[in-house]
């Protein structure tokens, strides 16, 4: 009887083990699976979705600007030239 005890608290502590792990690993999912519906409700991840569009806007605008500057300085340097030429054509119209 003793080998036969043995036997079956072999198998109750195999099959209980088994059973325990099977219910960690369900209860670790659930877990699992909660923070992640949390973390998809979470108004900070939404938020930080919303900073991320607008700084991504933000740059595309500032890329837009720096090249209305560059092409308006351009002009300005332009105009500088011709007005330098005009200046030196009315001198010369002052002379005579």
């Amino acid at each position: 009887m003793d080998s036969l005890e043995q036997i079956f608290i072999t198998i109750g502590a195999v099959a209980g083990s088994a059973g325990l792990w099977k219910f960690f690993e369900t209860r670790m999912k659930l877990k699992a699976e909660r923070k992640q519906a949390d973390m998809e409700n979470d108004d900070s991840l939404q938020y930080r979705e919303d900073l991320k569009e607008r700084v991504e806007k933000m740059s595309l605008q500032l890329e837009e600007a720096n090249k209305k500057i560059l092409e308006l300085t351009q002009k300005v340097a332009t105009l500088e030239t011709e007005n330098k030429y005009l200046q030196r054509e009315i001198d010369i119209l002052k002379r005579k």
